[in-house]
């Protein structure tokens, strides 16, 4: 389960709406989804970043998800096209 893993607990300790949305998308296509999402500046307004810890821990979680879920894994052909 995702709930006992260290990297999730520290997301979710410090955004909790964030652990629930990976609780629930955990294991589905939305995971990959959302944690390209949330790495990426998208947004028109300015936007602060998160934690080193945070990112660093959203980083393994990817990993993590990858290595358990392998054909949901983000696929990237080139340096270029993430």
């Amino acid at each position: 389960m995702v709930e006992e893993s260290p990297y999730f607990k520290v997301i979710n300790v410090a955004f909790p709406k964030i652990g629930h949305k990976i609780q629930v998308f955990w294991g589905y296509p939305e995971f990959t989804a959302l944690m390209m999402d949330l790495q990426t500046d998208s947004a028109d307004r300015p936007r602060a970043g998160f934690p080193s810890e945070v990112l660093f821990a959203m980083h393994e979680l990817q990993k993590d998800h990858d290595l358990g879920y392998p054909d949901l894994a983000h696929k990237v052909k080139d340096l270029w096209s993430i």
